[in-house]
């Protein structure tokens, strides 16, 4: 026992006041009566409780009896719980608490955990659906880890039949002119149901409207939309059975606020096609506004369109590419421009895109034609005339089949031995080289002359004339007719056959040529007559069409844009696609990229390799498609267009509003509840980039706001629903169910789905309880109170006469 105000026992000294009575001294059970009296005022006024203990336990009952919960689930629930409770161990106490449609799981659950003293033996038994308006749970789950409490869990069934309607959301943000989507979840079994999109009401316009699907416990549903104007707007989705139960129809239907957010800023740079701009946004659309000039900084996309490298700053693509990586903008290079003879190889922009340039080389032989002119004077007697045939020889094996060959021969005349034939004649040429034989003077002018005249008519790339002589001299207008000749395109080469190593006229003749002198003694010292250089050249990249085209990637990049009609492409440059990219579009043959994208640092950037205006997509232009695809992959490759994004959560009567930094930023949030006239900067930084603020705002009443930067003009649309106009319980979305059976292995307790015998587990250690004496005194003193009264009004016996 403990006093839990013994200050007050400093007054127990006044319970021996009575002894100061003459008269109580006389009688001495009335003064024990008084003193007793006193004393026992005292020790209640100091609070006296007793600590008692108890090793049975305390069990907390939640029973789940919302409207989601069956009725024949309900009674089963019952009757389990009344043969469990019996079975407890004697001395267990036992608390139940109903949880209906007006509370939520999470809400009872804290409000079961303030009934469990601190250290006691205690349990708790949930037999609920799981299913609750509100997933506000967390909380609760974590006091219950914290203090070892040992959840078992009684899972109901729900209706797994009946269509409903148990979410509306949006995919990512709505803004004006993009294509978005709606998605309807709808929960139950039907073989054939479809979802309507109204705008206010079920009874508003239809905007959109899905197939017929087959329902099986649950399905999400995809409405393509395209918001026409920026503002708020709500939207109402209607279920349709065909096939299927469907006995509630308030259940059919379900309404929202969303945001719709104004055209996205897209830095436009290029200038290859004139008024490409304007025809570029009637293509996309009202949902982007193209801005011609500012930093990479200031914009969610910068489209880089048919532009070549040289037009763009080093400066500004270090500005953009900081922008990509560390802020999480976006870039799209377009244009066969672009890939093509552009220059952005070597550039930080072309490392950042997903597709590599292709630059293929072909090497080239071009054709020649080689007139071989052979003195076969008397002065190229013995092995002289042999020699000049073996440097024949080499020089023709040298030429390929679609070079051409002649051979001129002289000897005081002029002859061809071998008209000029294709090189691959090789037969022909060697029978005209062995019929050579040596005999009669030196007359070289006209033989060159000859082969001139011979060769005007060629159409080759290279023309050379081979000079074969022992150095003999004579006069004539050389100079004149090989400098003509070199006009022509026409080199003159000429070789000294012999033991004599110059000649100088051989030497001019090879300089007014313009080709080369060589010097062939013997036979092992045969020259490697060079008559053309073999060359290497780039070929194009770009590819001419038509074009068949194919689509890749699924719905999270195209919606519901249908890609199967896609027509043929009428030219693109030819790339290839890194590892880790994601080809969006390509090529049927060759699988060459025509739209790829992935993501670099923070941002993404995307490449398409044929201009979207142009001559690339004429065929394009007349697709319906094309505008929807286009602006797809603007919305998709840009960063976050605001500096937060602001998400609302309820919590009763109190909004809190949560902004996160998108980007490396310090700036504050701030936010302006329209209708209300209040404007919210009292945000607190909870987390890193992370803020909140928390405001009053009545229930019954649709949220909304602007949002934006602190200083700034306020333009991001945030709404909520009122939280008296959602969904009722039985139209909770069966994925956002409690997860009971988890709860219950990690806190300890036991799935009675799974062991229906099982013992409720409980935690350690026995309760503590303080029992209140105080109350016991004062009726204790109460009664000595009228005793004393009693005693002291008593009759008494007279006493003896004198």
């Amino acid at each position: 026992m403990e006093f839990l105000s013994p200050g007050f026992l400093w007054l127990l000294p006044l319970a021996l006041v009575p002894l100061l009575s003459r008269t109580a001294r006389h009688d001495l059970v009335h003064l024990l009566l008084r003193i007793s009296l006193l004393a026992l005022v005292v020790f209640a006024m100091a609070r006296p409780v007793q600590h008692t203990t108890s090793d049975g336990g305390r069990l907390i009952v939640l029973e789940d009896q919302s409207a989601s919960v069956l009725a024949d689930e309900q009674s089963r629930a019952q009757e389990m719980l009344e043969e469990r409770l019996a079975s407890l161990a004697p001395g267990t106490q036992v608390v139940r608490k109903r949880v209906n449609s007006l509370s939520t799981l999470g809400v009872e659950m804290s409000l079961a955990l303030g009934e469990i003293p601190q250290g006691a033996s205690a349990a708790m038994l949930l037999a609920s659906d799981g299913l609750s308006m509100s997933q506000d749970w967390g909380e609760a789950a974590q006091q219950i880890l914290e203090r070892k409490i040992p959840l078992s869990v009684m899972p109901l069934v729900y209706d797994q039949e009946e269509v409903r309607l148990v979410d509306l959301y949006a995919e990512g943000e709505l803004r004006q002119g993009h294509p978005a989507l709606i998605l309807a979840v709808v929960a139950g079994r039907a073989q054939r149901a479809r979802v309507h999109l109204h705008r206010e009401t079920p009874d508003g316009d239809v905007l959109a409207q899905s197939d017929w699907f087959t329902v099986e416990g649950r399905q999400e549903v995809a409405l393509s939309l395209e918001a026409e104007q920026a503002g708020f707007a709500r939207f109402a989705a209607v279920v349709e059975v065909e096939e299927g139960q469907d006995q509630r129809s308030e259940d059919n239907w379900l309404s929202r606020p969303f945001a719709i957010q104004g055209p996205l800023q897209i830095l436009h740079l290029g200038q290859r096609f004139q008024g490409a701009e304007d025809s570029l946004a009637r293509l996309v659309g009202p949902g982007f506004t193209l801005v011609r000039e500012g930093s990479p900084a200031d914009f969610p996309l910068v489209w880089l369109d048919d532009i070549q490298a040289e037009d763009v700053s080093e400066s500004f693509q270090q500005e953009l590419q900081q922008a990509i990586q560390q802020q999480g903008s976006g870039l799209l290079m377009s244009g066969s421009g672009a890939f093509g003879p552009g220059g952005w190889s070597d550039t930080v922009v072309e490392d950042m895109l997903p597709v590599s340039f292709v630059q293929k080389e072909e090497k080239r032989d071009p054709s020649t034609t080689l007139c071989v002119i052979i003195d076969t004077s008397g002065s190229m007697g013995g092995n002289r005339v042999q020699l000049a045939k073996e440097v024949s020889r080499l020089a023709i094996n040298r030429l390929l089949p679609h070079d051409k060959v002649g051979i001129v021969e002289f000897y005081g005349a002029k002859r061809w031995a071998a008209p000029i034939q294709p090189a691959s004649n090789r037969i022909e040429l060697e029978r005209a080289l062995n019929r050579l034989d040596a005999g009669g003077g030196t007359v070289i002018l006209p033989a060159i002359e000859e082969a001139w005249y011979g060769m005007k008519n060629v159409n080759t790339r290279y023309k050379h004339v081979l000079v074969l002589t022992d150095g003999g001299v004579e006069t004539g207008p050389f100079e004149s007719v090989l400098r003509r000749m070199a006009d022509d395109g026409m080199n003159v080469s000429t070789v000294l056959i012999g033991p004599e190593t110059h000649s100088e006229f051989l030497v001019n003749l090879a300089n007014w040529g313009k080709g080369r002198f060589y010097n062939v003694p013997n036979r092992f010292n045969l020259p490697e007559v060079i008559l053309k250089q073999p060359a290497s050249a780039r070929l194009p990249a770009y590819r001419p069409g038509p074009h068949r085209v194919q689509g890749r990637g699924g719905l999270a990049w195209w919606a519901a844009t249908d890609l199967e009609s896609l027509p043929p492409l009428d030219g693109y440059v030819e790339t290839e696609a890194r590892p880790g990219a994601e080809v969006l579009l390509e090529t049927v043959d060759g699988g060459h990229p025509v739209l790829a994208s992935w993501r670099n640092g923070l941002g993404r950037v995307s490449a398409m390799t044929a201009s979207p205006v142009g001559e690339d997509t004429v065929s394009w232009q007349d697709w319906s498609a094309f505008g929807t695809v286009l602006a797809q992959t603007l919305q998709r490759t840009a960063g976050e267009a605001d500096d937060f994004r602001f998400a609302i959560a309820r919590q009763g009567r109190e909004v809190v509003l949560t902004a996160e930094r998108q980007g490396r930023h310090r700036l504050l949030p701030a936010a302006r509840v329209l209708g209300a006239d209040a404007n919210l900067s009292g945000f607190l930084e909870v987390a890193a980039d992370r803020l909140e603020a928390r405001f009053p705002y009545a229930e019954d009443q649709e949220l909304r706001l602007l949002a934006g930067v602190a200083g700034q003009e306020l333009k991001q649309r945030v709404t909520a629903e009122a939280p008296q106009a959602l969904l009722r319980e039985n139209q909770v979305d069966p994925a956002k169910a409690m997860p009971m059976a988890a709860m219950a292995a990690q806190s300890g307790g036991v799935n009675l789905a799974d062991a229906p015998n099982a013992s409720l587990p409980f935690s350690g250690g026995s309760e503590t309880r303080l029992r209140n004496l105080a109350p016991w005194l004062l009726a204790l003193a109460l009664l000595l109170f009228f005793s004393e009264i009693y005693w002291r009004r008593r009759p008494t016996a007279p006493g003896p006469t004198a």
